[in-house]
């Protein structure tokens, strides 16, 4: 629908939305990448909640696996079996049912989920196991900061929402222009829609609309990389 609305409202003709269509191809590369932040944001919730429930178990004297068993239990109750999070600790759970060590499931766990803070955690828990030590501080040190990661990353998610914000807007406001003068007065629009050096310039501005597109998310991300 969107790029029928496009070829009728930047070339006048029906004939270019077959030409258009090409425009899905960065545009669905563009969905997947957004896809995989979101799945990856998830996976980062829901390892810091497992931590959360994590600490009361071993403070009360439990087992790491039977900590991990009891905070997957809390987690299914509260998310959903069907939670990205959750899938992922089913597998680790499954694990532990079949005697594999639990820093070797975790290990395989931040490679299921490109997760640099559980691959950080698994190193430690593999530590722990070689050679000793406390494990609820451990757990602990680890929460407090991982939750510090977090609260960073919403202040500046926070702070580039307005940026975000302005920049949609502007790159609305061509198409805003052009609908206003369509609505107005249609004759307006003749010379560009009828003409080849018309059509050359809808061109080239919308594909400099897509390139300041994909540029200012390169600098977004760039942004958030930085300074998390």
């Amino acid at each position: 629908m969107g790029i029928c609305f496009l070829s009728y409202l930047w070339y006048d003709s029906r004939y270019w939305f077959f030409f258009l269509q090409v425009l899905l191809i960065p545009y669905g590369y563009y969905l997947h990448n957004r896809r995989i932040i979101n799945r990856k944001r998830q996976y980062e919730r829901g390892f810091y909640e497992l931590l959360q429930s994590m600490l009361p178990s071993l403070q009360a004297g439990y087992s790491l696996e039977n900590a991990c068993i009891a905070a997957y239990r809390e987690l299914r109750e509260v998310d959903g079996e069907d939670h990205a999070f959750v899938v992922q600790m089913a597998l680790v759970v499954q694990g532990i049912g079949v005697h594999i060590p639990v820093e070797d499931l975790f290990l395989e766990m931040a490679s299921a989920t490109d997760s640099e803070d559980i691959h950080q955690f698994a190193v430690v828990l593999e530590i722990l196991k070689n050679m000793g030590g406390n494990s609820v501080e451990i757990l602990r040190n680890s929460m407090i900061r991982i939750q510090k990661k977090m609260e960073t990353t919403e202040e500046i998610r926070t702070i580039l929402s307005g940026k975000i914000y302005e920049k949609n807007l502007m790159l609305l406001m061509p198409f805003f222009l052009m609908i206003y003068l369509r609505v107005s007065n249609g004759s307006y629009l003749d010379m560009l829609y009828h003409t080849l050096p018309g059509r050359l310039v809808m061109t080239l501005a919308l594909a400099g609309i897509i390139v300041c597109f994909y540029w200012s998310e390169c600098i977004m991300k760039i942004s958030r990389d930085v300074y998390v």
